[in-house]
Parts: C-alpha cells; structure tokens; sequence
C-alpha cells in the first residue's frame, strides 16, 4: 500500500503541475476539505451561478450558511446498496466493484472557472441525416500377435532368461498378415464417473463369471463378402444368437476422423450398407452388442500414432467417432493398433483410451443413454506387450481386452510350427515357449490386467507350410515357407477351417492331434497346417472358465463352416457352436467331428530333443557392461535473447452496433483497421452448446465441409440471417491490413454465467463445444476466441473456468500442428475487482493458457449504485475509504499482478462510454453525491445510465454543462441540472496509457470502437479516443518485454525448436522403456547393428560372414538381406 500511495503522489505532481500552475495564477484555491478539482468549462449560466463565490463579494453570514449546508450534506449522507438491479445488458462491470455502500463521502468544494464550449454550437443530433443503408479391394489383413519367433538355426536364446525378458537379437520377429479376436466383463477405474445405463451392458468389475455370463466375441470382416462362390459372407449369414458381441471389422480414418472404409458400408442413395443389414440382427436378438473395429494390420501404425500424438488429434478422433457410431447404431469401438512400440506410442495410447472413455462416460450422461462400450484387440509377445501397453492403465479403461492368442507360429518363420497351441511344446527352446495361449494370456494377467477383462482370441483359421522334407514333420521341423493359398481365402500360408476340412475330406490328408499343445495339425504331401478343431475348441473352453477369463473371442465369423456343408454332420459353426455351448450352455445341434475316426491318423509320442544352442543375453549385455553407455544427446544451442514488441491494441466491435440509429449505426466499413492490431467482434452465441454467429433474423445457414455427406460429420457452424453478410464484410478488413488479427468473443453480461456453467458442467459437452469451436474459427476465418464469461464465482466455476481454458489452448497447440497451420489465439475478458478475482480465478494456471487477459477496467461504478462515482478511475480518492480505494484501474491491473499474472500478458481495458446519474439534489454534484437513478438515455445507445463518447460530447455542448478534471482520479467528469456523466476523455486516456507504460503492461484493450466518436463530430476528427491512445502508446518506442517463462511462451518453445533443430535423423537415439531390448541396423556397415537397453545405446558386431537382418532381428547369411548381398565380396570389413 505504501507504494501505490507514494507512486500516485508523484504520478499526480508531474500530471498535475499544469493545473496547479493555473491555478496559482488566479490567485484563488479553495482550502476546505483539502482536494483541487479544476473545473475545465462552464456556461455562462455557470459563471454567473458562481460570480459572487469567484470574486469574494459574498457576506460572513451567507459563507457561513453554505459551509453550514455542506456539513449538513455530509452529516447526512446515507449509505446505499451497491447491488445493481438494473445493469447494462453487453459488457459490464465486475459484480462486486461496488459490492460494498459508499460511506465518508462528502461534496468538497471545487475551482469553477468558465471557458468556451470547444465543440462548437453545432451538435452531432443537429447534422444527423437519415442513411440507408465399388470395385473388389484388396482384402484388409490382420497382423498375428506374437513379438516372438523362433531363433537363428545356429544360435538360441538363453534357457535361464525369465519369461519377461526381452529376446536377444537371434530371435525372429513375427511378420505376418493375418486374422483374428473377443470380451469380457467391464469395470470402470474410479477416477471415472458411473452410469447406471451401463449395468446392462458392461459387467462390474469383480463380478466374476456366473453361469452364460461368459463373452464371445465375434469378428465379421467386411471384406468377407468379396470371397468367390460358398467362400462369399454378408450380414445376412450370421445366426444372431450365435455370440454375445460382433465387431464389424473395419473401420477408417479419414482426416483424423472416424469413418467407413468400403463403399458399402453406409447406406447411400437408398442402397442398404452392411452396417444397416448388421444391426438389423438386433429385431432377432435385441440383447446382441454390435461394435466397430478400426485399425488391423494392414492399417499399420502410422495413423494411430498420428492420431493420439497430440490431445488435439486425440479429441478431433474423439468427437468424431461419437457421433459416428450412434448414427449407425454400434454399441462401441473396439481399437486394433498393432502396435504401440516405444514410450512415446505407450503413453499416447493410454491417453487415447482415457479420453474416449471419459468422453463416451458424459456423452452418456448428456443423452440419458447405454454408454458406448470401448475394448482394444491386443497382442501376445511380451516384446510387443512391455513396449507398447501400460496395461494396468489400459485395463482401466478398457471394458474388456481382445487377447490375439494366435498367429504365434507362421510362414514368416523357417521352421513348422503351430498357429495357436495351448500350450508349448517340449521340443520348443526356453524363449520359443512364451509362444503359447497359456502363457500370453496369463503374462496379461501377471503385469496386472484382471482375468475377467481378458477375452482370449480363438482363430477359425489355421497356418499353413511348406514342407522342407515330408519325413519330418513333427513342430520345429524345416519349411520353406507358407503353405498353398486356399480357393477362398487366396492368401498363402493361410487357410479358413472350411478349406482345411475340404482337406482332411479329400482323402489325402493324414490327421495329428498333439497332446502337448492340445490342439493338431495336419500333414497333406509336403503341405503341414496347424490349426484348431472342435476338440481343442473344447479344451481350451475348459481352460478358460478354470482360469477365470472372461469369455472367448472369435477371429473371424466368416472362417467358420458358417454353411454347415463342409466339415460335416450338417452343423452350421461348428466351432464357435462348441465355444456357445462350453462357455454359455447353449446346446449346439450335431456331434462333433472326430477327425482321427474319419481320416487317417498318426500317434505322437513325446520325444525329448537334445537343448539348442544358446547364446545368452545376458552374455551379451556383460561384453558391453564395461563400456560408457553411449547417449548421443542433440546440442543444445543457446537460446537468443528475447526481445520486446510493440503494445497489442485490442478493439471490441459490438454486433449490436449496426441496429442504432442514424448517425449511431456502425458498420464493418467504419473500422479503421490501422488503429488495432486485433478486432474482437462481440459476440458469437451459444447454441446447443455449439459456437454460432448470429444476425437480425432466424434462418439457420450450416456451413458444411462439402466432402461430408452425414449430418454427424458436419461442423456445427451456424450462421444466422444478415450475420453471414457483415462476417463477410469483417473479413475483409484484412484486405486494407493483412496483419490484422480477428477474434470471436463469446459471452458478456447479457449472456451471464449460466450458460458457461452449463457447458462446463458436462466433460462431453465442453470438449465438444471445443473441437467443434476449432473448426468452426478456423471455417470461418477468425483468428482465435475470446472467453468473457461474467463471471465465474466459487470453487466450482473457479475449477470449471480453467478447464475450459485449459482444453481450449490444449486443441489450438494440436490443431496448430496437425494441421500446419498458424495458431488460433486465446483470451479472455475478465473483472478489475479484486473479490471477483478471488472468487473465479486460478490466476497462475489461467495465465498458462490464455495469450492475454482483457480486463475490464471500467464499470467500477454506475447507476445500479445511490450515489455518483466515476466509471474508470485510474486512481482512488486520497479520502476514499479502504474498499473504495480498492475499486480503480490501477489497483484492479496491480491485483493480477500480484496474484501470478505477467505484466505483458495484462491488456488494460479502455471505455468509449461514460456513466451517466440523476443527481438527488442538484447542489451536490462531487463524487459520492446522492443519486436517484440512471441519467437520461442517449439518443443511439437507447440505455439509461449510459452515454457512448459522442453522445458525451452532445451532452458537454449543450449550455449549463460544467466540465470537471478530477486531479486526484485523473479522469473528467461533468454535470448539468440533474444529469452527471463520468467519462474517459483524450487527457485521461493518455494519462492511462503512460501509466500503463511505466507499469510494463501488454497493451490496450477498446471497448468499443463504435462508441468512439467514429465520424469526427466532437471536433477532433475521427476516432479521437483511440488516436490518442495509439499515439501515446507508439511514443518512445515502448516495447513489452517479455519475462513469463510459461509452458507455451517463447523461450519454451523456442527450446523446443532449437533441440528439435539440432536432432541429426541419421543419429540413433535409444529411448525404451527400462529393461527393454530392441536392436537396429547400423546403416553404415552390414555386419553391425545396436542394440538398445532402455535409454543406452551398445554398438554390436554379427559373427564372422553374417549380416544383420534388420526385418528378423538375427544375424542372417548376406544372400538373405537386401542391400547386403555383396557386403563381404566388396572388401567391407567389421569395424
């Protein structure tokens, strides 16, 4: 306090020392009670009012009455009620800047001198005039799970490494296009809200499972329906009550949003699509959950990693696939990315997950429906597993988890080896035996996903080889390479459970069941297929409900005999029948196929294979523990210095300005955009919780993207009557200053609090008014929004008022840089008084997120008050009282200040209008004077207790109007008969803005530019208010320097750049998780690769004449690694 005091003694000695020298030099100053005022005009009604006060011919006994009246006046002086009940209906002041009643207040005396009316006789009313204003695609391929294979043929993995242990480089990967998937019961994590709808589609958590409460899940490819002849599946074939769940597979993305991939799928132009003909399932089986599928394995990485990289592209997802899914009736979304790889991939995922499930919770709760269920198909090798998932996290979120227990054996591999085995061979090296349904599913269990979510995968398909010799056949044995393709499936090393039973029918095939792996396989000249029939069906029911998982999951419907025609005994599934019957009672007709009866047979005896060769990992890891690990980190260059900019001068144009009258209309054509570095058009408008523009009538336009056909995919931009012709025409300010920045207001006064509570109320609606206002400002060309919520109070709003922020600045960084486009800019227009700062504002967390804060440093007073009280003080009365004192410019920009925010972020606000009263008693005219009500209104602005400058300047032009400069307030105000205005005029204004410079601010904020005197009729030309303010702001080259270090400002950013600038692509840099291992080709020479353990890099050689495989992960001949043939031959050496 005591600095505010002394600062504003010595900014009034150096305002003041002009008209304290004038003062002097009429040889008069008025003593009593201690305050100058000078009075700047007066009539000459005025001066002969005063006449025998000005030149001492008034009598000892009348002196002594009018100092006896004015101690009556401030004897009697009655504290009012400062809770307007009538407010202006736009932009208004803080609520509790007059919170408290106005006491202590006298009428002091004044120095009355007379001047000439420097407007002239001619008023602005007196010139007024009236003015006039489908072709068959390539089938959509699903990657196996597995992260692991089997080792080089003359090296193995160590027979001591745990089960969780990262393989060693002479251990293939699995690469293979394939099939596959299924559910389980839900559970919410407790950070997430509860519906009740959701009992009836989603189990609780612990629930366990009770008899029929097992899933099955059932995958149906819409690429199925392409197959030739008995091989083609639509809809139409699937027996409704065959699985609790179907997941139509797949989906798309299309920009970042969710959408149908075949041209079918939709109905269009009255041709029913696939997702109709599926979900008219449900009138045969209403309790049937269909789902939709996105990703697979021919939909590869790259766009999930695109889509979760940023909140902005997660949210963009988000509310596109919402909408999406309830248009064509799907239950939920199931997410197929294979795979997450790495820490940045890991922790994107789970905020995709979060997310959808959080928005798929409140959309819930909005639209009083079944929330959407959100499950993921995930894989089985534990590289792929610890790279990729935080399953404990996924798990939360997720209301059941697809495990892919299959495709851990294929022709990606050298060796025979079983599609699904439920358990592992004995011949199987110590790595090779992770490759099993028992130990994937229970390694899930074991890094802490809950038995009942895991949905374990059963494929209607089998793997097929190619036999190096037809003598050895047994698992483990060489081939050389995938099977022949099937007339339906048409895919190598690849066969649906139909082709293998046209197989075993044909008379050629010789059957064998492996006790070891529960499951068989079948050897047919040199062709070996593994695969799953009714019998390993049955067992591996058997071995879920003992585990307690969840349920079963199908990968494909269209894989099974679905005709009944060609396995035999007329049974149309035949295995997923026996999964319906073992999991949920439900009979199935027929027998089962016993294979080893009706084709020939061989009987395996277990055979005890001598151990592989191994060579440890942990021997590799102690050639390399001896040397620095190698971390290459990118330099660093300092950063530059920052330098200041110019001031911002932020200008509100009111919408409703172009409805006055007259000379008081104002239109985009009367901007003068060389006055304003940003324009902020007041206001958009709140519809359906949806950013929307609104003019004088009622005709809705939709500005629709032109390439989307679905009403769920439009932008919700709503454009009403003749509000589509002035955006127009205010966009086109740019074309006389491209460097002008538009910005989209939303709120004021008139809109109030409600509707933002409301918004906010509900994460799903606020998110998506977010993304949808993304679109919409960038659709519509603004350059950014501005948030004037007035005003948010209590811990609720105060919470809710930073979320909403903090989502906002969340979606334009995303948008930003998904889309490589400038940023959209955020503020908000915010209260001066200090209780409404307090009470609404998390001042720190909310100057993170905003560009900059317009506060409203006006409407500190006005006629919702009993007593007269200036509408913009830049400082108090030296004898106001202690909450009085409080309620000013200076006080009310310092208390952001102090409470956290940077200076350069704070735009000071700046009114074009004045406050107007009706005096009680004409003689008592001085600040804190009893007042009666709201002045007269004006002629355009039609609001009591209300003048726009212009109308100021009528009401200072017209006789008997005496005009005072407040010296203590440093701002004017004026009076005539019972009319008194308080105004910021081109002295005030320009006292203000030395303030504001000498205090470091931001910059100017105008409200508004149609209430200056834009046509020039004060008599000092056009926008005299905001010229003055330019020109003291411009002066002396003011620069805002830039000191907050906040996490979007420039040095952070520039950070950024720089490290991103000085990373070499051509550099390896290791970033796994802790424990993990993953190898890389040294680009430079063949027969040397890197090996990754977590963050440290070791440079490795192959042995002798071997070349790294970089697509196998193994040291492998030169022949067999492009690139790498004539390594040796051309006299390249190890390093």
């Amino acid at each position: 306090m005591s600095f505010s005091v002394t600062f504003q003694d010595h900014w009034r000695q150096q305002q003041n020392q002009q008209t304290i020298k004038s003062i002097q030099l009429s040889k008069w100053r008025p003593a009593i009670f201690g305050r100058e005022l000078s009075v700047l005009n007066q009539t000459k009604m005025g001066v002969a009012a005063f006449k025998g006060c000005q030149h001492l011919r008034i009598g000892r006994l009348t002196a002594l009455v009018a100092v006896f009246l004015l101690v009556l006046a401030l004897i009697t002086a009655t504290t009012v009620d400062a809770e307007s009940k009538v407010r202006r209906p736009l932009r208004r002041r803080d609520p509790l800047s007059a919170a408290a009643s106005v006491g202590n207040s006298v009428v002091r005396n004044r120095l009355i001198r007379p001047t000439k009316k420097p407007f002239g006789s001619t008023t602005m009313a007196s010139v007024e005039k009236e003015e006039t204003g489908a072709t068959q695609p390539t089938p959509f391929i699903r990657r196996p799970s597995s992260g692991l294979t089997r080792p080089s043929s003359t090296t193995a993995a160590p027979t001591d490494a745990p089960t969780t242990t990262p393989k060693s480089i002479f251990q293939r990967p699995s690469r293979r296009p394939g099939m596959r998937k299924p559910v389980a019961p839900g559970g919410l994590s407790t950070s997430l809200s509860s519906n009740k709808n959701d009992d009836k589609n989603v189990r609780p958590v612990g629930s366990g499972n009770a008899d029929k409460g097992y899933k099955i899940v059932c995958y149906f490819t819409n690429w199925a329906q392409y197959r030739p002849k008995t091989g083609k599946y639509l809809p139409e074939d699937i027996d409704p009550h065959l699985c609790t769940h179907i997941i139509y597979a797949f989906g798309w993305l299309k920009k970042g949003k969710l959408s149908s991939l075949e041209a079918n799928d939709e109905t269009v132009d009255g041709k029913i699509g696939l997702y109709e003909r599926m979900m008219a399932l449900k009138n045969t089986n209403p309790d049937l959950k269909v789902l939709l599928a996105l990703g697979g394995w021919t939909f590869g990485t790259a766009k999930f990693k695109e889509m979760s990289a940023t909140r902005y592209a997660r949210q963009t997802f988000v509310f596109s696939a919402i909408p999406f899914l309830r248009q064509h009736g799907f239950d939920g979304l199931d997410l197929d990315w294979e795979y997450p790889k790495g820490s940045d991939d890991k922790r994107n995922f789970v905020s995709l997950l979060k997310e959808l499930r959080e928005a798929f919770e409140a959309e819930s709760q909005e639209l009083k429906s079944p929330r959407l269920l959100l499950t993921a198909a995930v894989p089985v090798g534990p590289d792929n597993i610890n790279g990729g998932y935080d399953v404990p996290a996924v798990a939360s979120y997720l209301d059941f988890i697809n495990v892919m227990a299959y495709d851990f054996h294929g022709k990606w591999e050298n060796t025979v080896g079983h599609n699904a085995p439920l358990f592992s061979p004995s011949s199987d090296s110590e790595w090779r035996k992770q490759l099993s349904v028992d130990h994937a599913s229970n390694l899930w269990v074991r890094l802490g996903a809950p038995r009942e979510k895991l949905i374990i995968g059963m494929p209607t398909y089998g793997r097929s080889f190619q036999m190096t010799d037809t003598a050895r056949f047994r698992v483990n044995e060489p081939a050389s390479g995938g099977g022949q393709a099937g007339v339906y499936t048409r895919e190598a090393g690849f066969l649906a459970y139909y082709e293998i039973c046209e197989m075993l029918r044909s008379g050629k095939a010789t059957y064998i069941w492996d006790d070891e792996m529960q499951v068989p396989y079948l050897i047919h000249g040199d062709q070996w297929v593994g695969f799953d029939d009714e019998r390993a069906i049955r067992n591996k029911m058997s071995w879920i409900k003992k585990n307690n998982f969840g349920g079963a999951m199908v990968w494909t419907l269209d894989m099974d005999d679905f005709t009944g025609s060609v396995c035999g005994n007329n049974v149309k599934y035949p295995l997923i029948g026996a999964m319906r019957e073992e999991l949920r009672g439900v009979p199935r007709p027929g027998k089962d196929v016993d294979w080893a009866q009706e084709v020939p047979t061989i009987s395996l005896s277990a055979t005890t294979l001598p151990p592989p060769i191994q060579i440890s990992l942990s021997e590799i890891l102690n050639k390399v523990s001896t040397k620095k690990p190698q971390l290459l980190l990118p330099t660093i260059p300092n950063a530059a210095p920052i330098n200041g900019s110019n001031a911002k001068t932020i200008c509100y144009y009111t919408s409703w300005s172009a409805n006055r009258p007259g000379l008081g209309r104002f239109t985009p054509e009367d901007v003068n955009v060389e006055l304003c570095t940003h324009l902020v058009y007041a206001f958009g408008a709140l519809k359906d919780y949806r950013l929307s523009l609104v003019g004088g009538d009622s005709n809705i336009k939709q500005n629709v993207d032109s390439g989307n056909r679905k009403p769920r995919q439009r932008v919700s931009v709503a454009v009403e009557g003749d509000a589509m012709d002035v955006h127009a025409r205010i966009q086109n300010l740019r074309t006389k200053n491209p460097d002008l920045k538009i910005i989209l207001a939303i709120g004021g006064w008139a809109v109030g609090s409600g509707p933002f509570k409301d918004l906010t109320s509900n994460i799903f609606r606020m998110n998506q008014f977010v993304y949808d206002s993304t679109e919409f400002l960038r659709a519509n060309n603004f350059d950014g929004l501005d948030i004037d919520w007035e005003y948010p109070r209590g811990a609720d709003d105060r919470a809710s008022f930073l979320n909403l922020i903090k989502e906002l600045r969340l979606a334009f960084e995303g948008e930003s840089v998904t889309n490589k486009l400038p940023r959209l800019l955020l503020t908000a227009a915010v209260p001066a008084s200090p209780e409404a700062i307090a009470a609404g504002y998390d001042v720190p967390e909310v100057v993170k997120y905003v560009d900059f804060l317009n506060v409203m440093t006006y409407d500190f007073h006005g006629h919702w008050e009993g007593q007269v009280g200036h509408n913009s003080p830049l400082f108090p009365l030296e004898t106001a009282a202690s909450h009085q004192r409080r309620l000013t410019v200076d006080y009310g920009a310092r208390e952001w200040v102090k409470l956290g925010a940077p200076a350069e972020k704070i735009m000071i606000g700046m009114p074009t209008f004045g406050r107007t009263f009706t005096l009680a008693d004409l003689s008592k005219f001085d600040i804190g004077s009893p007042a009666s009500g709201g002045g007269i209104p004006g002629p355009y602005t039609s609001e009591a207790g209300f003048l726009a400058y212009y109308e100021v300047c009528d009401f200072l032009q017209e006789d008997n109007t005496t005009l005072v400069w407040d010296n203590e307030q440093q701002v004017p105000f004026a009076y005539r008969d019972d009319q008194w205005v308080g105004f910021d005029d081109e002295r005030s204004l320009r006292t203000k803005v030395s303030w504001l410079k000498e205090q470091g601010f931001g910059g100017v904020m105008l409200y508004s530019l149609d209430m200056d005197d834009f046509r020039g009729h004060c008599g000092s030309g056009r926008y005299p208010l905001l010229q003055a303010v330019r020109q003291e702001l411009t002066a002396d080259n003011y620069q805002v320097q830039f000191v907050y270090d906040g996490p979007y400002e420039r040095s952070a950013s520039s950070l950024i750049t720089s490290r991103a600038a000085a990373k070499d692509p051509n550099v390896l840099t290791c970033d796994e998780e802790d424990g993990h291992i993953s190898y890389h080709p040294d680009k430079a020479n063949c027969a040397m690769y890197y090996m990754c353990e977590g963050e440290r890099k070791h440079h490795m050689p192959c042995p002798v004449q071997l070349v790294f495989n970089p697509s196998q992960n193994v040291c492998d001949w030169p022949e067999n690694v492009p690139g790498c043939e004539t390594h040796f031959t051309a006299g390249t050496g190890r390093r």
